[in-house]
């Protein structure tokens, strides 16, 4: 029987990119929202008491803001850093690089300051294991995902 498991082996995704309100042109911040999927699709249990999941990220401006018209400006931005979780029969946490370039609006002519805000991580509910297959999924009656969620904020302030 083949595993139900979501199997985008390390990679990170941008689920979400939100200015927040009373922004402006001169300093924005943004809600992001990141999907980490754990190297080798290892799995977590969705709630596991005594290990809860860790993110430790940094925002980085890349090179200068590109026009996008309209005097609004694109500024390239590397988010990065590590996430630790503890995966299904192991004794001892992982920890894993998270690393995604996303595009941050900006009025601006020179490069940003970005300040990251608090990151919060979690494990992802998806469609919910029980691993009876031995698709490599946790091998427990507990639901398991091979996701992390990851949500900060992060603050554009142009010069």
């Amino acid at each position: 029987m083949p595993c139900n498991c979501n199997c985008k082996n390390g990679q990170d995704a941008l689920d979400f990119l939100v200015p927040v309100p009373g922004g402006t042109a001169a300093d924005a911040t943004y809600e992001i929202g990141l999907t980490h999927y754990s190297c080798g699709n290892r799995q977590m249990l969705l709630v596991d008491p005594t290990h809860p999941v860790l993110c430790e990220l940094t925002a980085t401006p890349v090179g200068t803001p590109i026009s996008v018209g309209n005097d609004a400006y694109c500024q390239e931005c590397q988010i990065a850093g590590t996430v630790t979780y503890r995966p299904c029969n192991s004794c001892t946490p992982r920890v894993e690089y998270v690393s995604k370039r996303v595009c941050l609006p900006c009025s601006a002519a020179t490069s940003p300051t970005l300040t990251i805000g608090t990151v919060v991580a979690s494990p992802k509910a998806i469609t919910q294991y029980v691993s009876t297959n031995g698709c490599g999924c946790c091998q427990s009656t507990k639901p398991c995902t091979n996701q992390v969620a990851i949500t900060t904020s992060i603050n554009v302030a142009t010069a």
